[in-house]
């Protein structure tokens, strides 16, 4: 053995036994640290070497260093069989329960079951208390099916927690059982533990939740509707049940549960709250808002409900609500300083059409979810306000974490070219994207539709094409392609083939509406065209569709309605150039 290799082994040992961890990786071992779990043994590697802090490092024996040291060694070199048996033998030897935890975390990663399982029984023996020493021990026994031996880990488990008044000992018991691989067998042993105590609502809890993890939900909704019968009032039963509910596609009776439950609590927020949530699941918004509401009164200091009660708001259109409880959130420096401001931010774009306080609003978050799409948003209004420059600067100053940031940064700075009417920089973005990303469908649809507006149809149909090749049902994608040959070629047949898919697809949007209705008006279906664009435009005010059914009303001779329409729609959008070029056109005819 040369010097420096014996100095950097020396190192190790004595760091092994006077308690400074060694990072496996750092010591030659290519892969990351074991988990508690043996079901997981074959995507991991050795833990971090166990410690000893309490022996100084100065008064290791000699023997025990150069034990630790061929054991280390030896797992730099993964000759895992020398370093479980110098491991095992030193934790025989001194009685350490290190030295036999770190031998049986080396034989789970080695397929050692033997030696794990003799290293982890030693283990146990010396730390009857140590939960991870009952789980190493407990995963063997299940793993081999000797569910008796698994079982009686267990129970002694339970009974250890419970002289100490460990109230959530069987919830414990299901979180271990929980993480094994084999999920039946798992639960074959808790259903063994709760045989044995039939009555016990704790007990009976946790198998429900074991089961459900499990996937066996008849099995879950028995063991909690037990618990029920026990304790009638008991909240996290009565939550459980209605979650099993819910999960098997019985959403009535579980909102039934939950609402006869707080009839009886009606001071429990917790399960006020999980009532209000699943309202909100189920699109009983206005429901799930007055509960907001009443926890918030009970409950003022309650955040978190604040912050849901402040989203349902607005997704009912409560704008002056939700921006008070926002701004309350906000001013609570609680950690919803940034999810509060983007908010702020929509609620001073959309509601007080005030660019500049959005701005600012956008610009106080900092972090989350929400910060890439307060930059955009940022860099949209800036343009908006003709400063295309500074938005497209804004845009460059943000780094991408995803190929998806990457994607919407690109999709932003290309919408800004393109309004500002900068198409070929648009389509130039759009291309540069598409080197970057290729074959992605959104930039391939937003440089498709940049290549239309410069009249480049060619690229337009070779783009669409090329997402529908990949994704035959992009609805977006088929009514662009279709409503372009409608009104850029003569090919009206293959048009409507593409209109009727999307129409299939997606039959309510009034865009494919329009669409159909202007490819019926090139096939000289003048009926049907009105019938679609009128569906369309009663569904939205959009000034292409009214100029649209304008054009097919007068072509049809019934010039007083196409005005009324015409007239109708300008008092909405005044000066629309579409409406006026339509017109212009129609009264020269």
């Amino acid at each position: 053995m040369n010097g420096s290799l014996f100095r950097a082994g020396a190192c190790v040992a004595a760091l092994v036994l006077a308690g400074c961890a060694v990072n496996p990786r750092e010591q030659g071992v290519n892969a990351p640290s074991a988990p508690k779990q043996v079901a997981e043994q074959s995507k991991v590697s050795p833990p971090a070497a166990p410690v000893a802090a309490e022996e100084p490092r100065e008064s290791i024996p000699p023997d025990v260093m150069y034990k630790v040291l061929v054991a280390e060694v030896a797992l730099q070199r993964r000759h895992y069989d020398v370093a479980i048996k110098n491991y095992l033998q030193l934790g025989e030897d001194r009685q350490d329960p290190r030295m036999l935890e770190r031998a049986a975390r080396i034989a789970v990663y080695a397929h050692d079951d033997k030696d794990a399982l003799d290293a982890a029984k030693q283990w146990v023996a010396l730390e009857p208390k140590n939960i991870d020493a009952r789980e190493v021990v407990t995963a063997f026994y299940i793993r081999s099916g000797q569910y008796d031996e698994a079982q009686r880990q267990l129970e002694a488990l339970l009974e250890l927690n419970t002289k100490e008044g460990n109230e959530n000992a069987f919830m414990l018991v299901a979180g271990l059982l929980g993480r094994q691989q084999d999920k039946q067998a798992a639960l074959e042993v808790m259903q063994r533990l709760v045989n044995s105590r039939p009555d016990d609502p704790n007990a009976l809890l946790a198998l429900s939740h074991l089961a459900v993890r499990a996937g066996v939900l008849d099995q879950a909704e028995q063991a909690i509707r037990r618990v029920v019968e026990l304790q009638p009032d008991r909240v996290d039963a009565n939550i459980q049940l209605a979650r099993i509910l819910s999960m098997r596609g019985k959403s009535g009776e579980a909102f039934k549960l939950l609402a006869s439950a707080i009839k009886k609590q009606p001071k429990d927020n917790r399960l006020r709250s999980i009532y209000a949530r699943a309202l909100a699941d189920n699109n009983q918004v206005d429901k799930a808002y007055a509960q907001f509401k009443i926890i918030y009164k009970q409950s003022p200091d309650d955040l978190e409900n604040l912050r849901l009660l402040a989203l349902v708001a607005l997704q009912l259109g409560r704008l002056e609500e939700g921006e008070r409880y926002f701004l309350i959130l906000h001013r609570s420096n609680q950690g919803y300083e940034s999810e509060s401001s983007y908010y702020l931010g929509r609620i001073a774009e959309e509601f007080h059409k005030d660019p500049d306080a959005a701005i600012k609003w956008y610009s106080k978050v900092e972090r989350g979810e929400k910060y890439l799409e307060s930059q955009i948003r940022i860099a949209l209004l800036l343009a908006d306000k003709g400063e295309v420059d500074a938005a497209r600067g804004q845009l460059s100053a943000i780094t991408p974490h995803s190929p998806g940031e990457l994607m919407r940064i690109y999709l932003a700075d290309g919408q800004i070219l393109r309004s500002a009417g900068r198409l070929q920089e648009a389509l130039a973005v759009f291309t540069k994207g598409l080197k970057e990303l290729p074959d992605n469908a959104d930039l391939l649809y937003a440089r498709g539709m940049a290549a239309e507006k410069m009249g480049n149809y060619a690229m337009m149909e070779k783009d669409l094409k090329q997402v529908l090749a990949r994704d035959p049902d992009n609805v977006d994608a088929l009514n662009a392609l279709g409503y372009s040959l409608a009104d850029h070629t003569k090919r009206y047949q293959e048009a409507l083939g593409y209109i009727k898919r999307a129409l299939e697809l997606k039959p309510d949007s009034y865009f494919v509406q329009d669409s159909m209705g202007w490819v019926s008006y090139r096939l000289g279906q003048y009926k049907e065209a009105v019938s679609y664009l009128r569906r369309a435009l009663d569904a939205s005010s959009d000034s292409e569709i009214a100029a649209h059914l304008t054009e097919v009303l007068w072509v049809m001779g019934d010039k007083q309605a196409a005005r009324e329409v015409w007239d109708k729609a300008l008092k909405v959008a005044p000066g629309n150039k579409v409406l006026l070029d339509v017109m212009n056109r129609l009264n020269h005819k």
